[in-house]
């Protein structure tokens, strides 16, 4: 499952680029290069992932992993971050692009639930971290079609919704590896678990985030 959530969130963010590209006020070469530039991006976080996580087939010190696991999840985060203020082309896609999308796009947390069930029911899990993480996980996974179709719809009070949903998710993927950390889940440090505190946990969850909460900002008082 991690693996195909994984693969789903790279193709996903690609996809939902190269549909807002053409909606965008550019150039018809930056239309057609940014979902590439973005697939390219997200495709090689993944990767070095991979190769940090999979301690068998990549072998590297125990101190060695620690220090890069940090620099994995942390770096290309920053990098996306920053990416969203300062390129103007990306800027453009992020506006240009439906809010509900965004939003929609998150419903892939619902797999959190395997917090709960079945790694905290089979005691692979502390309660203090897998209750927490898989609820908000399926929650926030729940709730994503949800909202994105009052968005879509532009019901009353929908952005209000969204931003509240948003905020949330954030919190959720905040809380996750504070209780990890304090309650020693150290199977999240085992591959392939290991993929969710480097890619798809904290990671891109926070980052889909603030992409939305800045697409509706600017999609709200534009």
């Amino acid at each position: 499952m991690i693996f195909a959530v994984a693969i789903f969130i790279v193709a996903a963010h690609t996809a939902i680029a190269g549909m807002a590209a053409p909606r965008a006020s550019l150039s018809q070469r930056t239309k057609s290069t940014i979902p590439f530039i973005i697939a390219a991006f997200l495709g090689s976080w993944l990767a070095i992932a991979f190769i940090v996580g999979d301690g068998a087939n990549f072998p590297i010190s125990l101190e060695s992993r620690r220090s890069a696991s940090g620099l994995v999840a942390l770096i290309p985060f920053l990098i996306a971050v920053m990416a969203l203020f300062v390129s103007k082309s990306l800027r453009a896609i992020n506006s240009a692009m439906p809010s509900a999308w965004l939003i929609a796009i998150q419903t892939y947390r619902v797999a959190g639930i395997m917090f709960v069930f079945p790694f905290l029911t089979d005691g692979i899990l502390p309660a203090g971290f897998g209750w927490p993480a898989g609820i908000g996980d399926a929650i926030t996974g729940i709730f994503a079609p949800v909202v994105a179709l009052m968005v879509a719809r532009n019901r009353p009070n929908a952005f209000k919704w969204a931003v509240a949903w948003n905020l949330f998710g954030t919190l959720d993927l905040i809380v996750a590896p504070a209780t990890a950390l304090y309650f020693e889940a150290r199977v999240l440090s085992i591959y392939p678990l290991n993929l969710v505190p480097l890619f798809l946990g904290p990671p891109i969850g926070i980052l889909t985030h603030i992409y939305s909460l800045r697409n509706l900002a600017v999609n709200t008082t534009a």
